[in-house]
């Protein structure tokens, strides 16, 4: 039979291993749980995963881009508040004398009175040459007058220069990244107008319609690329005969 004092001994004893097993353990776990929070740390993609149980999180993580970058511009930087824009331009012209090439050097005046409305003029003063269609015809004519032969040479008759009154409407706008260097705006408009052309018959009236695209580099630079449908009436040998005329121009301009 064991003493108390033998007991006791035991009892201690057990105590110990006991204490050392608690203490072992708590120490064990937070080694583990060390572990894992350097490894979450090391590894950033691992806590995206662990973003599972929300989708929307994991769908915009997956589509972040940080090189990326948006240039938004929230109004006009260029003012055309009552401001006076003069441009120079040189245009084709389609359609007209089916003997004729035609080709155009002129001027542009526009009066801004706001973003979406000017009005102005458009000057042109037209160079003529024969198409080899019409060098043909001549020289045919010409040869068979030099052998008495009876010929026929076509009538035509050509623009020397026009000048229309027009109004300008500017419906839509927006905006250019000029190659990252800077943001242009452009203006797409529409036009109508008449005015007087003078032809190698003479003078008469005209009248124009068409649109383009306004560029506004800076606060004074611009440039336009307009396309105008232009209708006139000249005379041949049989009497009047109606032209139509498309004219494309290319201007640069500068905003007063």
């Amino acid at each position: 039979m064991n003493s108390p004092k033998v007991r006791s001994l035991q009892l201690t004893k057990a105590l110990l291993y006991i204490g050392y097993a608690v203490v072992l353990t708590w120490s064990l776990s937070s080694a583990a749980a060390q572990q894992a929070t350097e490894s979450e740390n090391a590894n950033p993609k691992s806590k995206i995963d662990t973003l599972g149980g929300n989708p929307e999180l994991v769908r915009r993580a997956k589509y972040l881009s940080p090189t990326n970058k948006t240039e938004i511009v929230q109004k006009r930087e260029v003012d055309r508040h009552w401001r006076l824009e003069m441009g120079l331009n040189y245009g084709l012209v389609g359609g007209g004398d089916p003997y004729i090439n035609t080709q155009s050097v002129g001027g542009n005046l526009d009066l801004h009175i706001n973003p979406h409305w000017s009005v102005g003029v458009r000057y042109a003063n037209f160079t003529n040459s024969l198409t080899s269609e019409g060098t043909r015809v001549f020289n045919d004519a010409s040869n068979s007058a030099a052998l008495g032969q009876p010929y026929t040479q076509p009538a035509v008759d050509y623009p020397k220069n026009s000048t229309v009154g027009v109004i300008n409407f500017y419906p839509i706008y927006g905006k250019l990244n000029m190659f990252d260097l800077g943001v242009a705006q452009f203006d797409i408009y529409l036009l109508g107008g008449a005015g007087q052309i003078v032809l190698n018959s003479g003078s008469t009236s005209t009248w124009t319609a068409g649109g383009g695209i306004g560029l506004w580099m800076s606060q004074h630079l611009t440039s336009r690329f307009e396309v105008r449908y232009q209708s006139y009436t000249d005379q041949i040998y049989s009497g009047p005969r109606n032209e139509n005329t498309v004219i494309s121009t290319l201007s640069i301009g500068f905003l007063l």
